[in-house]
């Protein structure tokens, strides 16, 4: 008998294999899972390294299915300043520092603001980040700070200048959605060398929270202003070098974005299926694009969410698609996604909006019907304020929805602010999709959160605000199992692949997550201790 070269021993073993839920010991030979068991004494020979995991639990290596990896890491230090901070005298006290070691005329970037989170705004809701803000510390300095969502970018009159605004354009200093690439385009776009080291050092990053497999967001001409340039095309090219370099570390899922953050169009669309990025010669195991990213509708702070409920300074929002009329946007949002479709390629539909959701969903299942397709796999993403209705259809349909739980302890003040309790109470409703068949993964969206899965799995178990404590819908939690599943075999499946990787099962890829955690119940409180990715150890904590 061949042995393995690595075979886990003594531990809590979930396998998330429903034929086999629990082991105590795993064996892995060539890249690939040989054995789960109890007993793994046959496996080991004198070259074989053997790690006792002395009671600690042995998971699948996590996917996190919406994570924008180069945006994650061009939205952090050394790259961009850190403003995640609790009033705008504290923004303008680091964008000051920040112009002290900046010489003049050159950009200042910084990321991470949140309007429920600055003391000034929290006191008084009219209240806004202005250019003024700005141009007091940094007169000199083109400054851009992105909010924490990337949907909201805050300028000074400097940034202004140099994108051909004027002063009293009417903005104060805030551009939203489609809006922010007047600004961003004129920001300095990330090398290629600056993607190879961010995107290194994004990969560390990653392993050392147990993930060995992500899904790119959208790459393509619509990012090209996004996240620092962090969502254009030359992204995918260094994820395939870096494959071709035996350097990458966790397998890449890429939805490609035709469009930006608003006016997805159907010629867009079009152009971009005529001619989609060329993957043959890439190991599909490593990098693959699966389909196309669509924005239908915009976020709740920015009131760009398509809501059937009143935001509080009025309005529902809208679709975010071409068109000037409600009419032609939902002509507009079905072609594309009839387009996409008949391509046969996957749609991951971004939609927060309770009316937003229910049109996408509408024209999901007007185009199934009318162009029958087996296993589609289309989802939504985000689906914050999906109704049990549209999730019924979502789960007739068998498609998907992608959540993100760690948001919802973040927002869910602000959103029973917004929308009030029933609205608050059922967002993010995570237990109703999984009991309607809906087909449920759950991610970080960093940069929008940081890329820590126990903290999402912490939140559908507990469904608790970070600021006051309160519970949102208990109705609406789910259990460890569920939860451990949204970032493991159901990420697999949302990337047509849980019959290769996603569980610890003979026969799949050996990317697997040693916890610190004595129990499964100590899991969302536990450290990561070893990460395995093609059954190498990328990261072990000593």
């Amino acid at each position: 008998m061949t042995h393995a070269d690595l075979v886990f021993v003594n531990g809590t073993v979930l396998t998330m294999d429903a034929d086999l839920p629990l082991a105590s010991t795993v064996a892995v030979r060539d890249g690939v899972i040989a054995h789960t068991g109890a007993d793994a004494r046959e496996w080991i020979g004198p070259r074989t390294e053997v790690v006792d995991l002395g009671g600690r639990v042995l998971l699948p290596g996590i996917n996190d299915s919406h994570l924008h990896a180069c945006g994650f890491g061009l939205n952090r230090p050394p790259f961009s300043v850190d403003v995640a901070l609790g009033s705008i005298a504290a923004v303008r006290a680091a964008v000051a520092d920040a112009v002290r070691h900046t010489p003049p005329g050159e950009w200042i970037r910084g990321t991470g603001w949140d309007t429920s989170t600055l003391a000034e705004c929290v006191a008084n809701s009219r209240r806004q980040p202005t250019a003024a803000d700005l141009d007091e510390v940094a007169p000199d300095h083109p400054v851009l700070l992105q909010d924490f969502s990337g949907h909201v970018t805050w300028v000074n009159s400097r940034a202004l200048e140099l994108a051909g605004i004027p002063g009293d354009h009417g903005h104060g200093g805030l551009l939203h959605d489609g809006d922010q690439a007047a600004v961003q385009r004129v920001l300095p776009s990330p090398t290629p060398r600056e993607r190879v080291q961010v995107l290194r050092d994004v990969l560390a990053t990653l392993n050392r929270e147990g993930i060995t497999s992500f899904t790119e967001p959208g790459l393509g001409p619509g990012g090209e202003h996004s996240f620092f340039g962090g969502m254009g095309a030359g992204v995918l090219d260094t994820f395939t070098g870096l494959a071709a370099a035996g350097e990458l570390t966790a397998r890449v899922s890429v939805l490609g974005l035709p469009s930006p953050m608003s006016g997805a169009s159907v010629a867009e669309t079009a152009a971009y299926l005529a001619a989609p990025p060329d993957l043959s010669g890439v190991d599909p195991r490593l990098v693959r694009l699966l389909g196309v990213k669509v924005f239908a509708d915009g976020i709740p702070p920015s009131g760009t969410a398509w809501m059937h409920e009143e935001y509080p300074s009025g309005g529902h929002g809208s679709l975010c698609v071409h068109g000037h009329t409600e009419a032609a946007r939902g002509e507009e949002l079905a072609e594309i996604l009839r387009l996409v479709h008949t391509a046969g390629l996957q749609l991951g539909i971004h939609v927060i909006g309770s009316r937003g959701i229910d049109s996408v969903v509408d024209a999901l299942a007007a185009v199934a019907r009318e162009h029958p397709r087996p296993d589609a796999r289309h989802y939504l993403i985000h689906g914050q304020f999906a109704s049990r209705t549209a999730l019924a259809r979502l789960g007739e349909l068998g498609y998907g929805i992608n959540m993100q739980p760690a948001i919802q302890g973040l927002l869910s003040d602000q959103m029973r602010e917004m929308f009030g309790d029933e609205a608050a109470d059922n967002e993010w409703p995570a237990r109703s999709a999984l009991d309607l068949g809906v087909a449920t993964a759950c991610s970080s969206d960093a940069p929008v959160t940081f890329p820590d899965w126990r903290a999402g799995v912490a939140s559908l178990l507990s469904r608790t605000s970070k600021a006051s404590g309160r519970v949102a819908g208990a109705w609406e939690r789910i259990g460890l199992e569920e939860a451990l599943r949204c970032y493991t075999i159901n990420g697999a499946r949302q990337d047509f692949a849980e019959t290769w990787k996603g569980s610890i099962t003979p026969g799949k890829v050996a990317d697997l997550c040693v916890s610190g955690a004595r129990t499964p119940e100590d899991i969302p409180s536990a450290p990561v201790e070893m990460t395995v990715f093609d059954g190498s150890v990328v990261f072990s904590a000593g």
